[in-house]
């Protein structure tokens, strides 16, 4: 009996580290999303910078898997480049180092039972205390994580220690330390967390279950193990994610195989640079030694294990959206990023959809440097289009945003955050509004194209003149100049100005008794829709 109350607690132990461990990550990625988003796009700029960035945050977030899940997602977002996060992986596998150490100078040099006690009594008594939308709520949860991640390590030792007085060693000993490279391997597959696994390797070492050249061993498996989490993350996404998670496979595997090479090397340097050290000491020594030695093995090719990435999982262009569809909501100050990105290629769609429309092509014209009235006399032969499906593609890309900024407002109670991604749905539907527009004016415009009588033809030629510098506009205030609303503001006079012409021309219209009477009809409801088009796209700048 006494038997199975050991393993019990051995297991439980486990279970309350794993689950400090997560609940860890889950108040890391609310309180800590944003800073981690702006210190990556800040410190991204070169392999060594990346490399710092892998290593700090790794060391302050305890956990390379969501510094391994953020470099994914941002990469899917398109936020930062395979190249930088490839250095970023590499930096996280020192970084990840730092929960050994703390583990071993703190888990084990004292008693932290009572201080895993304190810690999440107060952790715990301030998120009850803390609002829903408050920040604190979360650094409170913090609190709570670390607190229960060493009570659960505590939980362990004392039960290896138990076990330990009356286990017979010698019974269950591989004769060579290589095995237990393979059950760190697995064990770390299985429970994905390097950390949990280190901790149960230094507890069993500190209790003397083992020896440190299978502890050693045991360490250089949990490396390999981590990857685990990388390829899970990259399944079903993109092909730059899934090179992202190749590359930290041969990394961390081309490693773990020279290490275990040397194993015997390693070990002896340490012991010669730190005779005096304990196991626990020597077990966190020896995973940085190694860790650093595979980065310094790696960090001049890491543009080289780029190109050589790229050779495979090349990405179809098949999925409606560009941007959402690689980034977790999960991860929220990156998707709102990501949602950014998105709405700015649903714009270019629309604009795209509204220049076909006028047999003006996309998106060449807008860097010409021609006048609008050359413009529309070079372009004046329809294009084989199918609107159609077009505005359908539209239509489903606007459904998938809105679809994933209802699941970032469901999961997120921050007020600022909410606030900024009201102001994107609001871009959406003005977005929306211009493109329904432009597709309800298409049989109007296919009307008045091949239209004969010269009252009409000058009315088409005003029609497509109003889009084209209204878009163009659009994209003058969109691109930063900083007199851009000022300008907009002349434009839509101008448009205004344009609209009262066309009135006197649908006047024209009317006289000639040779044109169908249904074409004034049309006219007047093609203008209004220019009208609508200009003001959607105009309340947009609006909102920047």
């Amino acid at each position: 009996m006494e038997h199975y109350k050991i393993w019990i607690e051995a297991f439980s132990g486990l279970g309350l580290f794993l689950f400090g461990m997560l609940y860890l990550e889950e108040q890391i990625k609310s309180s800590a999303g944003r800073a981690f988003k702006q210190l990556v796009q800040n410190a991204t700029k070169t392999h060594f910078k990346s490399l710092l960035t892998g290593i700090f945050s790794t060391a302050v977030f305890q956990s390379s898997s969501v510094v391994t899940l953020m470099a994914l997602s941002l990469v899917g977002a398109k936020l930062m480049s395979l190249d930088s996060s490839i250095a970023i992986i590499l930096g996280s596998n020192i970084g990840t180092t730092v929960t050994a150490w703390i583990v071993a100078v703190i888990g084990f040099n004292m008693d932290i039972k009572l201080l895993s006690y304190a810690v999440i009594g107060i952790g715990g008594m301030g998120q009850v205390l803390s609002s829903d939308t408050s920040k604190w709520k979360n650094y409170f949860g913090v609190l709570v994580g670390f607190g229960l991640i060493f009570l659960g390590l505590e939980g362990m030792k004392e039960s290896f220690s138990d076990s330990a007085q009356n286990f017979d060693m010698t019974a269950y000993q591989f004769s060579t330390p290589y095995w237990y490279a393979l059950i760190g391997l697995a064990l770390t597959a299985v429970i994905q967390s390097s950390s949990a696994s280190i901790a149960i390797a230094q507890s069993a070492l500190y209790t003397h279950v083992i020896g440190f050249e299978a502890a050693a061993a045991f360490v250089i498996g949990t490396n390999i193990g981590t990857t685990v989490t990388a390829l899970l993350g990259s399944i079903g996404s993109i092909a730059d994610k899934k090179r992202v998670a190749l590359a930290h496979l041969l990394f961390n595997v081309s490693t773990g195989v020279i290490s275990l090479l040397f194993l015997y090397q390693l070990i002896t340097l340490v012991d010669f640079a730190f005779p005096h050290a304990d196991g626990v000491i020597k077990i966190a020594i020896f995973h940085t030694l190694f860790n650093i030695l595979g980065v310094l093995i790696w960090y001049p090719f890491i543009s080289f294990l780029a190109a050589l990435t790229q050779k495979y999982f090349h990405q179809p262009q098949d999925k409606v959206t560009k941007f959402i569809c690689n980034v977790s909501t999960e991860v929220p100050q990156i998707a709102i990023e990501a949602l950014k990105k998105e709405i700015e290629y649903l714009s270019k769609k629309v604009q795209e959809f509204a220049l076909l429309a006028i047999n003006v092509p996309p998106p060449k014209v807008l860097d010409e440097h021609m006048g609008i009235d050359k413009i529309l006399d070079r372009y004046t032969h329809s294009f084989n289009v199918d609107f159609e499906k077009l505005y359908e593609k539209i239509r489903l890309l606007e459904g998938e945003i809105y679809r994933y900024a209802a699941e970032l407002s469901a999961v997120n109670n921050d007020e600022e955050y909410n606030n900024n991604l009201n102001r994107l749905i609001k871009e959406v539907n003005y977005l929306a509004t211009a493109a329904k527009v432009i597709k309800d004016m298409l049989y109007d415009l296919d009307y008045f194209y091949n239209a004969g009588t010269n009252e009409e033809q000058q009315f088409y030629k005003n029609i497509r003149y109003q889009i084209l510098k209204n878009i163009q506009a659009f994209n003058k205030a969109i691109q930063g100049d900083q007199d851009s609303m000022k300008e907009m503001d002349e434009i839509y006079k101008r448009i205004a100005d344009a609209y009262k012409k066309s009135t006197l021309i649908i006047k024209d219209i009317a006289k000639n008794h040779t044109i169908k009477s249904d074409a004034t009809t049309m006219a007047i409801n093609a203008m209004h829709s220019v009208k609508s088009f200009s003001k959607s796209m105009y309340n947009i700048l609006k909102l920047n």
